[in-house]
């Protein structure tokens, strides 16, 4: 469906019914399908809200993105929330969505009833050790698209859709010894590629995005998820600086994961994240004397 907001059209779907969880896919320059049906397993649970950010899969392309900066993309998202009739909701933003998903608990905190980081980074200052551990996971081909993605924009979308699909089993945990191809097969057959968001994201607005200094002012409860093979956010640069810096979260290092765990450990991921909204949701009754004196 499309919500006609901030000037735009925004792509958004709806599963499932509970509590609400928005879900900021990553890339930028892929879009929300890379989910499905994996976090679908929680629509017992929640009412999870998918959707492509501006300039992304099947939301509008705007003629230019000189103007689109992480402050415009928050704004559609809280748009968003504010059109589909929710006063809060629970954030979930993998990837760069992650790093959209910070700036957004910053600015629209209130908002908030609980915010879930998977895989993602408070900023990326450590380029170096990006390049060096894919170079360690990748074949020549693989490689030379990585780095050809940090340093040069992409052509065209289909350009884009091949390099993708070439580097993406180096985003699993064992790389390419253990991928499965079908996956790839899987997203791809839904994906809307965007070269153009890929470049504005790669090359104009995540040099500047740099959260770690404000993560402390984050006071809603926070799941921060990593994959232990994650090469592109690595838990220590990654998970563990949000876990450290924000008072009110919980960390949780999936084992035999890459930067996909609701892929790679589906079920203990979904159970992950019910306990943690069962946790988050909970009121104590007026019978409920544990904490009282």
């Amino acid at each position: 469906m499309l919500a006609h907001i901030n000037g735009t059209e925004i792509y958004y779907e709806k599963v499932g019914k509970g509590i609400p969880i928005m879900v900021m896919h990553g890339g930028l320059g892929l879009d929300h399908t890379y989910f499905q049906p994996w976090l679908n397993a929680l629509a017992n649970k929640a009412t999870l809200i998918f959707f492509d950010h501006r300039g992304n899969g099947l939301s509008a392309r705007p003629d230019s993105f000189d103007d689109i900066t992480h402050q415009t993309w928050i704004e559609d998202a809280d748009a968003l929330r504010e059109y589909l009739g929710y006063d809060r909701i629970v954030l979930f933003g993998h990837s760069y969505g992650g790093f959209l998903a910070q700036d957004y608990a910053l600015r629209f905190g209130k908002n908030l009833l609980g915010l879930v980081l998977c895989c993602t980074a408070p900023v990326i200052d450590y380029q170096d050790l990006i390049l060096k551990n894919a170079k360690e996971r990748s074949t020549p081909e693989q490689f030379a698209i990585v780095e050809k993605v940090f340093s040069q924009p992409i052509a065209n979308d289909e350009e884009m859709r091949e390099g993708w699909r070439t580097i993406l089993p180096i985003y699993f945990f064992g790389s390419n010894d253990l991928y499965d191809p079908a996956l790839g097969t899987m997203q791809d057959a839904h994906m809307v590629y965007s070269a153009a968001a890929s470049n504005h994201g790669n090359f104009v607005t995540l040099p500047k995005f740099n959260a770690l200094p404000r993560l402390g002012e984050i006071d809603v409860p926070t799941l921060v998820i990593s994959g232990i093979d994650d090469w592109i956010t690595p838990l220590a640069q990654g998970g563990k600086r949000i876990h450290d810096a924000i008072p009110n979260s919980q960390l949780v290092v999936f084992d035999k994961s890459g930067h996909w765990p609701f892929i790679e450990q589906k079920a203990y991921f979904r159970q992950v994240l019910i306990d943690w909204l069962a946790r988050l949701i909970w009121i104590p009754s007026p019978c409920d004397q544990r904490n009282l004196p």
